[in-house]
C-alpha cells in the first residue's frame, strides 16, 4: 500500500478536537496536484480533478468525492490504529489523471484533511475501469 502521509497540523487537529474519527463523515477526493505537509490542511487547499467521468469533485457540505469507511478504531498499548475499508470506485466515463488520493472530514468545520496517499505515478481512466482504494491501517496514533 502507499504510504499515508498527514499534515502538518494533524496532531494539534486532533488534540483540539476539530474532528472525530470514531464519527466524522469522511470522504476521498482525487488530485493530480502533490498535497504539501505544511499547507495542505484543509479541503479547500486541495486542488480536485475535474467532475466527469463518474468523479464528483467534493463541495465540503456533504456532496460529492467518494464516501469513505472508516473501520473501528483499535488500539494497541497506547496507540490506536486508524484505517478504512476497501472503495471501489467505477467509471462512467474518462476520469481526468490523479495521482494523489486525499482524506478529509466532511464534518469538520473547513473540511479539514487527514492525510493522504501517492501512488507514484499517475492513474487513468476510461469508462468502466474500476479503481479500489487502499484498505488496512492508515495512520497510527500514539
Amino acid at each position: 500500500m502507499a504510504t499515508f502521509t498527514r499534515p502538518d497540523v494533524f496532531s494539534k487537529n486532533l488534540c483540539d478536537k476539530l474532528f472525530d474519527l470514531d464519527s466524522d463523515q469522511v470522504r476521498w477526493v482525487f488530485s493530480n496536484s502533490a498535497p504539501v505537509a505544511g499547507s495542505t490542511n484543509q479541503l479547500s487547499n486541495v486542488t480536485q480533478i475535474a467532475t466527469g467521468g463518474g468523479f464528483t469533485q467534493a463541495d465540503g457540505a456533504g456532496a460529492g468525492g467518494i464516501l469513505a469507511t472508516l473501520n473501528a478504531l483499535s488500539q494497541t498499548g497506547a496507540s490506536t490504529n486508524v484505517g478504512t475499508t476497501g472503495n471501489v470506485f467505477t467509471a462512467t466515463g474518462a476520469v481526468g489523471t490523479f495521482q494523489y488520493i486525499i482524506l478529509f472530514s466532511d464534518t469538520s468545520t473547513n473540511n479539514l484533511v487527514i492525510g493522504w496517499l501517492n501512488h507514484g505515478s499517475a492513474i487513468t481512466m476510461a469508462n468502466t475501469d474500476t479503481y479500489t482504494i487502499p484498505s488496512g491501517n492508515l495512520l497510527v496514533v500514539g
